[in-house]
């Protein structure tokens, strides 16, 4: 009984998120509506001004190289250079949590915090919810999703997504592992709630949570182009099983609170290299399948502009 307790709580604060992030949504939904006139104004005044018709004529290699980067009608033009630069932010952020974590002044601080915070928290039947929910990311359990996962998409003809997939989880993993024993932190000392030996930086489980079912989210996302509301659902509930799994390991304190953020950045850098790389294939599969189009041909549309 204790335990559907436990469970009818969290069941209760994800529909509260749930609402929240659906006003969240709207509002956004909203704001680009308003913003699209203004947008698009500014973008033909640009344009037209006589510095580009300069730098079009003075710097003409340069000036097409920029133009293909922002194009928004293609996957290689401005999605593909915001894809770049969200792996490229999510390395920084790492490389940040690395120096913070050895100058050991306030990101240990607030792990040490976060962690005492929960000592008075950790009570039954939350503890065994949290042990249910950080099976879903142990090796084993990823490693079951992601081998039906991968017969699913073979035998419903989407093979394509096999390989970057599998390119997401081991590129993560092995990104993890390598730095757990180069950066060699300890575990929480203070609770032994379940059996963690390897060290805690980054998160193994937090990277596989997004690593694995990240990917299983943004594949479904990708069949339902045309259903804004399912398309949401997909995002929010995808999103929530990654963040409870990665909240798991810091309550039962396996983690600090760095480590569960760390895991999620290597595997975000990871995800959006899958998510790249599917893209890319996805745009040249439909640019062969319709010749006559060239390369500015997208695969369906709406494929490339993601709408909740």
């Amino acid at each position: 009984m204790n335990l559907l307790l436990a469970i009818a709580i969290l069941i209760a604060a994800l529909a509260v998120l749930h609402w929240l992030a659906r006003g969240l949504v709207a509002l956004i939904g909203m704001a680009a509506r308003r913003l699209h006139g203004p947008v698009r104004v500014s973008r033909h005044w640009v344009r037209d001004r006589p510095v580009v018709a300069l730098l079009d004529s003075r710097f003409p290699r340069a000036s097409r190289f920029v133009k293909a980067r922002l194009d928004s009608k293609v996957f290689t033009g401005l999605p593909l250079t915001l894809m770049v630069i969200f792996a490229i932010y999510l390395v920084a952020l790492f490389g940040g949590l690395v120096r913070e974590l050895h100058e050991a002044e306030g990101l240990v601080a607030l792990d040490n915090a976060v962690d005492r915070w929960f000592d008075a928290h950790r009570v039954q039947p939350f503890i065994d919810a949290m042990i249910w929910l950080t099976l879903w990311g142990e090796g084993p359990t990823t490693t079951i999703v992601g081998l039906v996962a991968s017969l699913l998409w073979w035998s419903g003809k989407r093979g394509h997504l096999v390989l970057p997939f599998w390119i997401c989880v081991l590129g993560a993993q092995l990104t993890t592992w390598s730095a757990k024993y180069i950066i060699a932190r300890d575990r929480p000392a203070n609770w032994d709630l379940i059996e963690a030996h390897s060290p805690a930086f980054p998160s193994g489980h937090a990277t596989a949570a997004i690593s694995v079912y990240g990917f299983i989210a943004y594949s479904v996302w990708r069949t339902i182009q045309t259903q804004p509301r399912a398309r949401f659902e997909v995002l929010f509930w995808g999103a929530m099983a990654i963040m409870l799994i990665g909240f798991s390991r810091i309550y039962l304190s396996v983690h600090f609170l760095s480590d569960v953020a760390s895991g999620y950045l290597v595997g975000g850098f990871w995800l959006a290299v899958a998510v790249v790389v599917t893209e890319w294939h996805t745009s040249r599969q439909a640019a062969r399948s319709k010749p006559g189009l060239g390369d500015r041909q997208e695969p369906e549309p709406g494929d490339l502009t993601p709408s909740v």
